[in-house]
């Protein structure tokens, strides 16, 4: 009722269409034919790329990471607290996974490589969702890998071309 053009999109979307549509008194759909119709955004895109096996390293040592640091305990704490296991937050990637070690359904050995797989899904899924919301937009690709300064005047040469 609060935006008869809400689609769906899950639970975080909804909230977001309940706040907009709460706290402005219109629909989230109004506010982006508006800035359709009146020309109120024009957004340009810097997309970040890295090589499969660049991005599978990556995500191995940061999982590898934060268990070391401590992420089952943190969790453990958690559900000690009465957090329920299907809570929001922890059914997020890797939590997720802790969860279900936590319950049983899940070895020690198996837990890091888990957390891994369900990361490499998650950031696949990111990668065609960016892949399909862009099309028909202006999107620099730059390769992640690059040195940080170099993207940055990089970035910085494309917008000043634009005249923006």
């Amino acid at each position: 009722r609060l935006d008869p053009a809400y689609g769906g999109g899950g639970r975080q979307r909804a909230q977001r269409v309940i706040e907009i549509g709460l706290l402005t008194g219109r629909p989230l759909s109004w506010w982006q034919r508006q800035a359709d119709e009146e020309g109120l955004m024009r957004p340009w895109y810097v997309r970040l790329t890295l090589p499969r096996p660049v991005l599978h390293r990556r995500i191995e040592q940061r999982a590898a990471l934060m268990l070391k640091a401590g992420w089952v305990e943190e969790v453990r704490r958690l559900l000690a607290q009465g957090v329920a296991p299907d809570a929001p937050g922890l059914d997020g990637v890797g939590y997720r996974e802790i969860v279900q070690y936590l319950g049983g359904a899940l070895g020690e050995a198996a837990l890091p490589q888990a957390i891994v797989i369900s990361t490499r899904r998650y950031a696949k899924r990111q990668e065609t969702w960016f892949r399909h919301q862009l099309v028909g937009q202006p999107v620099l690709t730059l390769d992640a890998t690059d040195e940080p300064d170099q993207l940055a005047r990089t970035i910085i040469q494309r917008w000043e071309e634009r005249g923006a």
